[in-house]
């Protein structure tokens, strides 16, 4: 019995009617602690004064009303203390609880690795890339010798060049998976070889019979205008499960590049004939400059335009060719079922463990302000009440 539970109980000891077992804990409480001793000598010598003076019954059992009153209010508080305090913990833990879900939600996902055996579709690019756009280059000028006149004649030639067909640069890109990789791998490059095509690269990964699927990656040049039937052939291989067709025109850098070389080769002409005809050193010294500056020009030009023409001629094929297996499903048994369930659950408890960290971590400053907050307000509330 402790010292709050004794002063309820005294008013029904020196009423006598306190159960005889209460009654012994209440006297031997009393024993032990001086300050209650001292209550019951109180209350007792004050019951003897009030038994000397005849006090009306009504003031008495009021009294006596009011004082089981207090005590039934003051258990009703504990109660309701109690009950208030399971509230609060039930709304942290909901609050807690939801927001830890709502900070897993919101938690990036990983993408998955590969390797499944699905089709997935596979872009494979190439790697070689070309700058098609003509290059803007300056002549350097001429020392000593003036060919204004003739470069602006020879220049305004450019525009003069007929542009006959259009010069269209076709990539194609596809990607090929495959149960028979060897067998598929060699139709392609022989596919390739009857159209009159030719293997620019070739990387291939893997081994045979081993766990680790194989894959390849092939760059082809096809005749242009037997690239349609080179595709249809190549859906005949594997399982076609992505294709990209791309056209670049490229008619006005071709014929602009053309007319470049036509006006360089006419400038030549123009240089070999004032070369001829160069009566003292300094001039054939430089028209023979003029003559290697042109040279240098004409091989550029020529060079961009066989590349060009490489390049609408030939066609670039790029193709992946990736090895899958088919997969196999067996039915798991029930020890394996109840084995992984325990691990995704196990899996699932650290992670959402983990994302309940995070979200209080984050969510204390907010909480500690909270606090501060109910606290001041209690603090002044207490203060108003008690005035």
């Amino acid at each position: 019995m402790d010292c709050r539970e004794f002063s309820n109980l005294l008013e029904d000891y020196l009423d006598g009617v306190l159960p005889d077992e209460d009654a012994s804990r209440l006297k031997a409480h009393a024993e032990k602690c001086a300050e209650c001793a001292a209550l019951l000598a109180l209350r007792m010598d004050c019951r003897k004064m009030d038994e000397e003076v005849e006090v009306p019954d009504e003031f008495s059992s009021a009294w006596r009303q009011m004082i089981r009153e207090e005590t039934k209010m003051e258990k009703q508080m504990q109660k309701k203390k109690s009950w208030q305090t399971w509230v609060a913990t039930a709304a942290a833990f909901v609050f807690i609880l939801g927001g830890t879900m709502l900070t897993r939600d919101s938690r990036p996902e990983t993408d998955p690795a590969g390797g499944s055996a699905d089709y997935d579709a596979v872009m494979y690019r190439s790697s070689d890339s070309y700058d098609l756009a003509a290059a803007s280059l300056k002549r350097s000028a001429d020392n000593g010798v003036n060919y204004a006149m003739m470069d602006s004649a020879l220049y305004g030639m450019e525009n003069a060049a007929e542009e006959t067909t259009e010069k269209i640069i076709r990539t194609v890109s596809f990607t090929i998976k495959t149960l028979e990789y060897d067998a598929d791998l060699q139709a392609i490059q022989d596919i390739a070889a009857g159209m009159g095509g030719r293997m620019e690269y070739l990387s291939a990964n893997g081994e045979k019979n081993s766990t680790v699927l194989r894959n390849a990656y092939l760059t082809l040049r096809i005749p242009s205008e037997k690239l349609d039937d080179f595709i249809a052939g190549a859906q005949g291989v594997g399982a076609l499960t992505s294709l990209t067709q791309q056209s670049q025109n490229i008619s006005e850098s071709y014929y602009d590049t053309a007319a470049r070389l036509e006006t360089q080769k006419q400038k030549m002409d123009r240089l070999n004939v004032l070369l001829a005809e160069a009566e003292n050193i300094a001039d054939l010294i430089e028209i023979e400059s003029a003559i290697a500056d042109t040279q240098y020009w004409i091989d550029h030009y020529t060079g961009q335009l066989n590349h060009y023409d490489d390049q609408v001629d030939y066609s670039t094929v790029n193709v992946s060719l990736q090895e899958v297996k088919v997969a196999v499903s067996e039915e798991a048994s029930l020890f394996q079922r109840i084995w992984s369930a325990l691990q995704d659950s196990f899996t699932e408890g650290v992670a959402f463990l983990g994302d309940m960290v995070v979200f209080v971590i984050a969510a204390a400053p907010w909480l500690i302000l909270a606090g501060l907050v109910v606290f001041a307000v209690k603090k002044i509330w207490k203060k108003k009440k008690e005035k």
